[in-house]
């Protein structure tokens, strides 16, 4: 079979371990679009940190945002769809994890919004790889529960990052004893992320390729976290990256190069445009 659209995630994936995007990958990207196809972006990120690297991404046109919150124009700078929380059940996440040592962000609209008394200890929170973008386009506010408390029927994600994945598992276990109906997924840095119910980068893959009028299964996804399972196996073709999590890894259908030695290029070359 063949295929008209790749999505790439975007920490771990399309950008190495210096947050730059190969020139291999850059190349590759342009060799698709010439040949018809679609690149897009899946990220958990918000759209402020996704366009940190607009330039980079000049050739791509959409990008799934949020981990499936948001599905972003990129050369409208537009938010085009998106999905936020019931805010009673943001008041219940919140109550989950009181009295545990853990970093909140809290995405909502085009921003991820973070608690100024931790930026001086990112590093303990998992966290440090970011603080570059987390200054750069991130929203810092004195107190974050109080923010919240205002707009809680505004987030459209709810990321907890604890010291280590066993508290993240602690964190999880509560909220599921709590019965509070979330999608909960790990990523990058031990990171436990809580979207609505139904909101993945999976399902958001299908309403882009709906948007597009592409069959899902002439998509490829590639990622290598827990938050990219769901979309590697909603696509016609799962890749997970060379440094992919074993978790992604058992549910991808190949693997390539890590994010480091063209494994994005790799993706393209060889099965976008076999």
């Amino acid at each position: 079979m063949g295929y008209d659209l790749i999505a790439f995630d975007m920490d771990g994936t399309i950008l190495d371990t210096r947050k730059q995007i190969l020139p291999s990958t850059l190349e590759a990207i342009r060799e698709a679009k010439a040949q018809g196809k679609t690149v897009a972006i899946a990220t958990g990120r918000s759209p402020a940190m996704m366009m940190a690297h607009k330039e980079e991404l000049a050739e791509i046109p959409y990008a799934i945002c949020t981990s499936g919150a948001h599905i972003f124009s990129i050369p409208e700078d537009r938010i085009l769809k998106e999905q936020v929380f019931d805010p009673a059940l943001v008041a219940k996440l919140h109550e989950a994890h009181q009295g545990m040592d853990v970093m909140l962000e809290i995405f909502s609209g085009r921003y991820n919004y973070l608690p100024a008394d931790k930026m001086s200890c990112l590093e303990r929170y998992g966290m440090a790889e970011f603080e570059k973008v987390f200054h750069e386009v991130g929203k810092i506010v004195p107190d974050l529960d109080e923010w919240l408390h205002v707009h809680a029927g505004e987030v459209t994600k709810y990321n907890l990052h604890p010291t280590c994945h066993d508290a993240g598992l602690k964190i999880l276990e509560r909220v599921q004893e709590m019965g509070i109906p979330t999608e909960p997924a790990f990523s990058s840095g031990g990171t436990l992320e809580f979207s609505p119910l139904g909101v993945t980068k999976g399902n958001a893959l299908k309403e882009l390729c709906g948007l597009l009028g592409i069959p899902i299964e002439r998509s490829i996804a590639v990622g290598d976290s827990g938050n990219d399972a769901d979309m590697l196996l909603a696509a016609g073709l799962g890749i997970a990256m060379g440094n992919a999590t074993a978790d992604v890894v058992e549910c991808a259908d190949a693997v390539v190069a890590d994010n480091d030695h063209d494994g994005c290029a790799e993706a393209i070359r060889r099965y976008l445009l076999a």
